[in-house]
């Protein structure tokens, strides 16, 4: 009997040692909701601090602080910083909801207040405070996170900021939110991160640094090249506006394209120390020339290794990567929350650029802290900017049959030069001769400002090949006049230049090339080209040559009517002559 009593005191102690342990598992499973977060950006991560477990009970809520925030609420609640447990979590909740609102109004004021706690925290022990959960944004304008354990959060995007709110500017505003899940909730988030915005903006003068100033990939600190005055609009950075800065633009091989970077100061509330610097990629056919500005607000910044106020810059010449970094960035910048920082550099367009509607595309992008608890970096979404450079078909040829146009014959030798037109468009400005190099197979562009400044350059002729054809390319859209210089052997020169226009459309709201034609007008004629949209196309320009005595093509009007003149003199002395001998053989 007594085996058997133990037996089943045995049994009875596993059965409730297996019911107790049921028990502990039940009562572990906290109740979970989800949290719908709206106006996310894909890729970046969410931290979520639980202020507040929640326990609901139908309608009924109870709240309990965690302890890992008890510092926070002690140093803000009158009398609170001895009080503990659920005294302390009682006051806490009353202060959260006078600071909050009964409409919630001020909710990301509060949140922004305990997130400034939570990132110091952290940065000084690194491990004070730790979110309760961590996600990554799945997509873009939404993110959805499952099983939270009911409660109070903070909604933190890790390496956001807040640059709307400028220096003098009252208005709280916060990238954290506050939320309550104790269901299926949602929030808005305003997920602002540093951007960078690429823009090409009209040329300006004054000096900077070259980039034969940067040896070994760093600048040296010995070649910059100082702001003369500031006062003198000659040695200035030039103001300009808003309708002048361009995603897109056309330029001529050789020409100098200005570039002007823009982001914000971030808020940089939690952190100790900041990394901030601007990488810019230049494509194969732009040449870097120099740095002319780096400013944050109306600070001019000036080039150096450490220090306020100053920036440190880096060109790595085989992969053309600009590096902008802006020193000692926390210390300097810490109380500049939303001002302007803007570099402005300078390039040019080179023998490698693409043609037409390929474009020179370059791109840029910011490098900036994104975890106050880690020396971790982010990189913003990069800014593209898109340079174009334009080019023409020249087609030699003659009609056997004037009355069938498309019967056309080509011809080759005949030979060209090319100028940009005169202030007002009306003609050739014989001081702007377009300095061309042969580049073999039919194919001429405009020469580079170096080759063209060599003492052994000559400009090259333009001459049509056997097809009749010849490509000029590397030209900014703009005016031109075509001046054919030798004729074919047997065909006549033409007597005046050929007006040519290239045009450029781009879109008004993104500011892309859409598309680009060539019209040309000869002898007062004028043949409009058809619209380039493909990358492979080029726009034609047909010039037509004709058999016959070769007339004068300078002078024009008047030298021909000298000519006309002497031709009937000479046979009037000739008749003359003829009738004199006639009447002395009488």
């Amino acid at each position: 009997m007594k085996k058997l009593v133990s037996r089943f005191m045995a049994v009875l102690m596993a059965m409730t040692m297996i019911l107790s342990m049921s028990m502990t598992a039940f009562a572990a499973e906290a109740p979970k909701g989800t949290l719908t977060v709206n106006n996310t950006v894909a890729g970046k991560t969410l931290d979520l601090y639980q202020i507040f477990t929640a326990t609901k009970n139908g309608n009924n809520v109870a709240y309990t602080l965690n302890s890992a925030y008890e510092g926070f609420f002690q140093s803000k609640i009158t009398d609170a910083s001895t009080l503990k447990g659920e005294a302390l979590s009682e006051k806490a909740y009353e202060y959260v909801k006078d600071q909050v609102g009964t409409d919630g109004s001020n909710g990301a004021a509060f949140a922004k207040d305990i997130m400034g706690w939570i990132l110091s925290a952290s940065c000084e022990t690194k491990t004070a405070v730790e979110s309760t959960h961590s996600t990554t944004t799945t997509a873009d304008t939404k993110t959805v996170i499952e099983n939270l354990i009911y409660g109070y959060y903070v909604v933190y995007p890790l390496g956001a900021t807040d640059t709307s709110t400028a220096p003098g500017n009252e208005t709280v505003k916060s990238v954290a939110s506050l939320v309550n899940v104790t269901g299926d909730a949602s929030i808005n988030m305003k997920s602002n991160y540093p951007t960078v915005d690429k823009k090409i903006i009209p040329a300006q003068s004054g000096s900077g640094i070259t980039v034969g100033a940067i040896v070994d990939g760093s600048w040296e600190g010995n070649h910059q090249l100082e702001l003369d005055d500031e006062n003198d609009p000659e040695d200035t950075i030039a103001p300009h506006g808003a309708a002048d800065e361009k995603k897109a633009g056309d330029f001529g091989i050789g020409d100098t394209v200005t570039y002007q970077l823009t982001s914000k100061v971030p808020d940089m509330t939690g952190y100790t120390s900041y990394t901030f610097k601007f990488t810019d990629t230049l494509s194969k056919g732009l040449d870097l020339k120099a740095i002319l500005s780096v400013k944050v607000g109306s600070t001019e910044l000036k080039a150096g290794k450490t220090g306020a106020n100053t920036y440190a810059l880096s060109y790595d010449k085989t992969n053309r990567i600009l590096t902008v970094t802006l020193n000692d960035f926390y210390n300097s910048y810490k109380n500049h929350t939303g001002e302007t920082i803007t570099v402005v550099y300078t390039a040019t367009l080179n023998k490698d650029a693409v043609i037409g509607m390929n474009p020179n595309t370059n791109k840029a992008v910011v490098e900036y802290s994104n975890d106050p608890k880690s020396d971790g970096t982010g990189t913003s979404e990069p800014s593209i900017v898109k340079v174009h450079t334009f080019d023409f078909t020249i087609f030699k040829y003659y009609l056997k049959d004037q009355k069938n146009q498309n019967d056309k014959t080509a011809l080759a030798g005949a030979e060209f030069e090319l100028y940009k037109a005169n202030t007002e468009g009306t003609a050739a400005d014989e001081q702007a001769k377009v300095n061309i190099v042969d580049e073999g197979n039919g194919v001429y562009r405009q020469a580079t400002a170096d080759e063209a400044k060599a003492a052994d350059f000559t400009s090259a002729k333009i001459v049509s090949d056997a097809d009749g054809k010849v490509l000029v390319k590397g030209l900014d859209a703009g005016i031109y006049y075509l001046r054919e210089t030798k004729a074919p052997e047997g065909y006549n020169k033409l007597l005046s230049d050929i007006k040519v226009v290239i045009k450029a459309d781009y879109d008004v709201k993104t500011g892309k090339l859409t598309s680009y034609s060539v019209d040309y007008t000869y002898n007062g004629k004028t043949t409009n080209g058809t619209a380039i949209t493909d990358k492979d196309s080029h726009p034609v320009v047909a010039v037509e040559n004709k058999t016959g005595a070769q007339l004068p093509s300078t002078g024009a009007r008047t030298a021909l009517l000298l000519t006309l003149a002497g031709v009937v003199l000479f046979a009037f002395m000739a008749a003359s002559s003829i009738y004199s001998k006639r009447r002395e053989a009488r």
